[in-house]
């Protein structure tokens, strides 16, 4: 969940005493001697001195302690140059998080708490007043602190283990402990002439599948869990994998592993870390009231001639297209929201009754000017993203926001059988570089591809999609699970697909300019349950109602309260 210990990077020339981590170009934690901790940040690109001060704190009165005496007469841009210190106390929650993930790599979190790992960053090691400080916002609460751990003194030894309680801790914390993932196993880790790999032994009632391939290999799609489990039985030495017994080893190549599940200075886990600690700087901080001003682009996977994912009858297309019909009824009854559909049939978007099947959602077109009929599927995935383009162009052209906009593509996936639940994908910023356009026919003769018909995406840009998406997508998993619908057991959120020995975004978020922008797979087709639950109208209605909550609690509202009314689709346009 935190950073790997191989990120606390020195900076050149660090005051004496000091110790800081660089987070990114932009952003370094400092911690002094006597634990006071600091963000040394510079603007960013273009980036004048309100919205520098806004990004870094919510205090609006810390202007002139952060810029000093640069806070007179800065109507423009900041100089790039200059490195800027704010005190931990003026920073804002999600800066906050980002200090202390940053300092103390070793930290874990659970839903019941913060287990903070003495590490004496600045060769002191923190107290109990600082830890109550940096975690529950008062020093005075080191007290609780104490009496929780029955801790002998105020002072700590460097290795330390300090809990603190879910209940006592800040808002921003406490999230990050209720969403964190159950315990990451560890893994042992061994060389043999085939090269290095991981161990993993195989507790009671887990499988081969699921418990190891699916958990540390991220792969999900069948054919890549049964061709990586067969390497994996045969490089083990598993005869019967139905029949394994509990605390097997299990050799997993350390070149399969997730990253997450790497070895400590691994550089495919040092990136992920790395790239998660710079995205997480742009998590959303823009408020809307019943989500006025924002403007919500929603998107039904395939549609037309292609039906998407197929299986035992129960079409993914179909039931997308309703599903997205119900999150549309909501937000219009609910909200201020401005919704904007990609697809849409010449039809009414009726909800569906049991049995019945939602208005003409096989003559859905992609509404660009003018509309596409959907005969090719690679095609309409392409003139979705363009069509999105064209709705923030426009959104920005008549004073709105790149963050009061959203775009969310809803899908119904077709994985490996054992695997259930939702999964949401974001942009992940190494897989979105580079330039991309589509010219000749059909695209040539749609005003939307002719407005912009490239893209590409600055560093900061990259940086902001991810961090932005997966803040969204964190409120689309928290839904889900105050809800009690089913989730992806080991990792929820991705920021790529694995597939076939490649790495890759989806099309529609990797060339998608809105900064926000999620692909939700509402569940796996292949899975009995989860195919059985999807057809079931009382299901699609609880699957609304959670992504619409989500959407209204990334803007500062009360999601639960907004979709309370049980009769909220009655009758619905």
């Amino acid at each position: 969940m935190l950073l790997a210990a191989a990120l606390l990077t020195a900076a050149a020339s660090p005051r004496p005493r000091e110790k800081t981590v660089v987070v990114s170009p932009e952003v370094r934690v400092i911690v002094t001697e006597g634990n006071e901790v600091f963000l040394s940040a510079r603007p960013l690109p273009g980036e004048g001195v309100t919205a520098f001060v806004k990004r870094l704190t919510d205090d609006p009165n810390a202007r002139k302690e952060i810029l000093g005496r640069d806070a007179k007469g800065t109507k423009g841009t900041l100089r790039r140059d200059v490195f800027f210190r704010v005190p931990y106390a003026r920073l804002s929650p999600t800066y906050r998080k980002i200090a202390i993930e940053a300092l103390f790599p070793d930290d874990t979190a659970d839903a019941a708490g913060w287990t903070h790992r003495v590490a004496a960053p600045a060769g002191r090691p923190e107290s109990l007043w600082r830890i109550a400080e940096w975690f529950a916002g008062d020093g005075r609460k080191y007290r609780d602190i104490r009496e929780a751990g029955a801790i002998a003194s105020l002072e700590t030894e460097k290795g330390q283990l300090v809990r603190i309680p879910a209940a006592l801790l800040t808002p921003v914390f406490r999230s990050a402990a209720v969403a964190a993932a159950p315990e990451t196993p560890s893994l042992e880790f061994a060389e043999d002439d085939q090269g290095r790999y991981g161990i993993y032994r195989l507790q009671k009632g887990e499988a081969l599948y699921s418990a190891v391939v699916v958990r540390f290999t991220g792969r999900v799609h069948a054919e890549d869990v049964n061709e990586k489990a067969a390497e994996i039985a045969k490089r083990s030495g598993i005869a019967d994998v139905r029949s394994i017994p509990v605390g097997f080893p299990v050799k997993i190549a350390v070149d399969d592993l997730a990253p997450e599940f790497r070895p400590p200075g691994d550089p495919e886990r040092v990136e992920e870390e790395t790239a998660r600690l710079e995205s997480s700087q742009f998590a959303n901080r823009v408020r809307a009231a019943n989500l006025s001003g924002v403007t919500f682009v929603l998107d039904a996977g395939h549609g037309g001639r292609d039906t998407g994912a197929n299986v035992e009858g129960v079409e993914e297309a179909r039931e997308v297209y309703e599903l997205a019909c119900r999150v549309e009824a909501l937000l219009t009854r609910h909200t201020k929201a401005r919704v904007v559909r990609t697809v849409r049939g010449d039809g009414p978007c009726s909800i569906a009754a049991a049995g019945a099947s939602p208005a003409d959602w096989r003559g859905a077109r992609v509404l660009t000017t003018p509309p596409y009929d959907l005969e090719d599927a690679v095609a309409g995935v392409n003139f979705r993203w363009y069509l999105a383009n064209a709705v923030l162009r426009r959104v920005e052209k008549d004073g709105g926001s790149e963050e009061r906009t959203v775009f969310l593509s809803l899908h119904a996936d077709s994985l490996h059988p054992a695997i259930r639940g939702l999964m949401v994908y974001v942009p992940g910023e190494k897989f979105l570089q580079g330039t991309y356009g589509k010219t000749g026919e059909p695209y040539a003769s749609r005003r939307e591809v002719r407005e912009a018909p490239q893209v590409s995406f600055s560093r900061q840009e990259r940086l902001k999609a991810e961090g932005m998406s997966r803040d969204f997508a964190e409120r689309i998993v928290a839904a889900f699970r105050a809800a009690n619908l089913p989730l992806h057991d080991f990792q929820p959120i991705r920021r790529n697909v694995i597939r076939g020995g490649r790495e890759w975004v989806p099309a529609i978020l990797r060339y998608n300019r809105i900064p926000t922008r999620v692909l939700v797979e509402v569940c796996n087709l292949n899975n009995p349950e989860d195919r059985r639950l999807l057809v079931t109208p009382s299901y699609r209605d609880r699957v609304a109602r959670a992504l619409v909550s989500a959407l209204v609690d990334f803007y500062g509202g009360k999601g639960k309260d907004v979709v309370r009314d049980p009769g909220a689709l009655a009758g619905a346009p």
